[in-house]
């Protein structure tokens, strides 16, 4: 009975060490899922949440360009691509403002839709997305800067699923 008292002080007094060193860390995960349609590089992996332009003096802005590629769920439907804004970068006084253009595929994008064909989208199917495409965005209006500082701006990037199969 003496030994089993023991035993129990001892496994007690363990159960009390290991509970007192023990850490716990709760990691928040999040995603957003669209199950129609997507955008993402070429390798499938997602599109980068900043991308940085070089200013080359008595230039301007270097293109930043990534190869992307179109995802589907849906084998018959056109897709259709618009920018939510013009986007622009602006100073931090946001006192001057340097527009941007941005094309996919070649073809410039603005807010208004344009409608990308299936069949020459995804001319092997939606199994493994679209054929690989540049997206690039560039300086609107080439040519230098005439004030320096510290430039930002959004560029979002609309994809939908048409409404419709096309005949």
């Amino acid at each position: 009975m003496k030994n089993q008292i023991k035993t129990i002080s001892i496994i007690s007094l363990f159960a009390a060490v290991f509970s007192v060193s023990a850490a716990q860390r709760d990691i928040t995960v999040t995603a957003e899922i669209d199950p129609t349609v997507d955008i993402t590089l070429a390798d499938g992996s997602p599109l980068p949440t900043t991308a940085t332009m070089q200013y080359l003096p008595g230039k301007g802005l270097a293109d930043y360009s990534e190869q992307v590629k179109l995802w589907s769920n849906t084998a018959d439907r056109d897709l259709i691509v618009s920018l939510v804004n013009a986007p622009s970068l602006k100073d931090s006084n946001g006192a001057n403002t340097i527009p941007l253009k941005v094309t996919l595929n070649g073809s410039a994008l603005s807010t208004t839709s344009s409608t990308l064909t299936f069949a020459s989208t995804f001319p092997h199917g939606v199994t493994n997305g679209s054929s690989a495409m540049p997206l690039v965005i560039s300086q609107a209006n080439a040519g230098a800067a005439t004030t320096a500082g510290s430039y930002s701006g959004i560029v979002s990037i609309v994809v939908a699923q048409a409404a419709a199969a096309q005949p």
